[in-house]
């Protein structure tokens, strides 16, 4: 008997459950008949329709996280919604009497998954190039010449900016870079909505002319990036760092530090920068001082180390993993980039320094361009940053290493056949541009997910490959 009750108890907590969830229980027998809707989707539209209700004055219906709006039409259409996403539909009849309204009916949708292609090209109107991709892999940014773009792979919809770059991008869309708005050599900002707020260095900076931020978190709760000082001598930072001094913007805090410093190997310090920074906050850096050398700072407050930094008895450089470009992959565990062996001529190499083994690679080619957390590197076959072809280096089939190009990498690992996908004859030279002339930048951390650029006579190319696309038709 106790059994039943308490089943007769669920049973009516559930009702009182639903029933607040449509709204208050109107007992009023005046009320209006709580509407029946039907919804149908496409794509990332939602289409509600109902029958009229009798005496109703008009409508008000509501989605989830969206404003109420109010019709008097039997039909209502939310557009540009997040695909492959639940939402609330809620729907009321509205009275003359507000104490006459019906009840609120409810209905959860769900918009359908965006079909995207295995390969996609991107040609921006103004000149940007890409440089990042989101953790999560939904958003590219670019930045090139004062433009740049942040590009909604979930939406397939890319905005363009005519006096901003990007260089990172956080999984809410959060972009950060440089603004030319009120500066024509660029000022710290990130994004917000469509307007890029500058970031005040007044804090930290004397006399600063330009500035950038150069990394955010992907939680979009840390920016981290540089200014130049031009008050070198009385600015307390330079006199640590040089001209070019590292800085980290707490968004929560709104708070602008500059890091602790380390231990200098040279009195002298020409610049410092920070040019990533971690989910954990982990910083990294290079320091330009008898060559470039990189810098890690394992958080704000804690001094910064040499990455990789071998050294003589007379403190000459004998070999540095260290350039301005260098990265960390999206965990922070990669470091990658360039390396310098000043033993022999200050001749480069592609490196790659793991931070859990604590080991260095080094590998043929120019650079290391992009890394993904599954140990996959990406590699120019030339000392600068705009090669010829692509490479790809597996570092988990150990040595010796293999430089594979990309094509040929992504369709024996991936089935993904980017050969076909761009025509041999097109209006850019009859050139097949995935297979010249191409460069690998950024990588979603699930390793899915691949973007590249190349300079076409149209201007700079984006392309973005996503191994769990749709085969595009040759």
């Amino acid at each position: 008997m106790k059994n039943i009750f308490k089943m007769l108890f669920v049973a009516m907590v559930a009702f009182v459950a639903i029933a607040c969830e449509n709204g208050e229980v109107n007992n009023n027998p005046n009320a209006l008949a709580t509407p029946e809707f039907t919804c149908s989707v496409t794509g990332n539209a939602i289409m509600v329709s109902w029958e009229a209700i009798e005496g109703a004055a008009y409508y008000e219906i509501t989605l989830t996280n969206k404003a109420t709006q109010k019709t008097d039409a039997t039909v209502y259409r939310f557009e540009d919604l997040e695909y492959n996403t639940e939402y609330t539909v809620k729907l009321q009849a509205i009275a003359a009497d507000a104490a006459n309204n019906s009840q609120i009916a409810s209905q959860k949708v769900k918009t359908e998954a965006l079909t995207t292609a295995q390969y996609t090209e991107y040609f921006p109107k103004y000149g940007a190039a890409a440089t990042a991709i989101s953790n999560n892999g939904r958003w590219v940014v670019g930045g090139n010449v004062q433009c740049g773009f942040v590009l909604d792979l979930s939406k397939d919809e890319m905005v363009e900016f005519t006096s901003a770059e990007f260089y990172d991008v956080a999984d809410d869309g959060t972009a950060v870079g440089a603004s030319f708005e009120n500066n024509a050599d660029g000022n710290a900002a990130l994004l917000v909505g469509d307007k890029m707020v500058e970031i005040d260095l007044s804090s930290v900076a004397v006399k600063h002319g330009m500035s950038c931020c150069t990394g955010i978190t992907p939680d979009a709760t840390y920016i981290v990036g540089w200014f130049w000082e031009y008050d070198e001598a009385n600015s307390y930072f330079a006199q640590q760092y040089g001209a070019v001094v590292p800085f980290c913007y707490d968004v929560l805090k709104d708070r602008v530090v500059v890091p602790t410093e380390g231990e200098r190997i040279y009195n002298e310090n020409a610049a410092t920068a920070i040019k990533a920074v971690a989910p954990d906050r982990t910083l990294l850096g290079y320091q330009q001082s008898q060559g470039i050398h990189s810098i890690i700072w394992a958080d704000e407050n804690t001094p910064y180390e040499y990455v990789y930094f071998e050294y003589d008895s007379s403190y000459e450089p004998v070999f540095s993993i260290g350039d301005n470009q260098n990265l960390m992959s999206q965990s922070g565990r990669y470091i990658y980039g360039k390396a310098t062996d000043f033993a022999n001529g200050q001749a480069t190499m592609p490196a790659v320094y793991d931070r859990e083994t604590e080991q260095l690679l080094t590998f043929a080619g120019g650079s290391v361009t992009a890394m993904s957390d599954q140990g996959i590197a990406f590699i120019n076959d030339v000392p600068y940053y705009l090669g010829t072809t692509s490479y790809v280096v597996d570092i988990n089939k150990g040595e010796p290493y293999e430089n594979i190009p990309f094509e040929e990498w992504i369709f024996d690992t991936h089935k993904v056949d980017i050969a076909s996908f761009h025509p041999t004859t097109d209006e850019t030279d009859g050139d097949n541009l995935c297979l010249e002339a191409v460069i690998t930048v950024a990588v979603s951390e699930d390793g899915t997910k691949f973007v590249g650029i190349t300079n076409t006579n149209q201007g700079w190319m984006t392309y973005v490959v996503d191994i769990n696309g749709q085969p595009n038709l040759s």
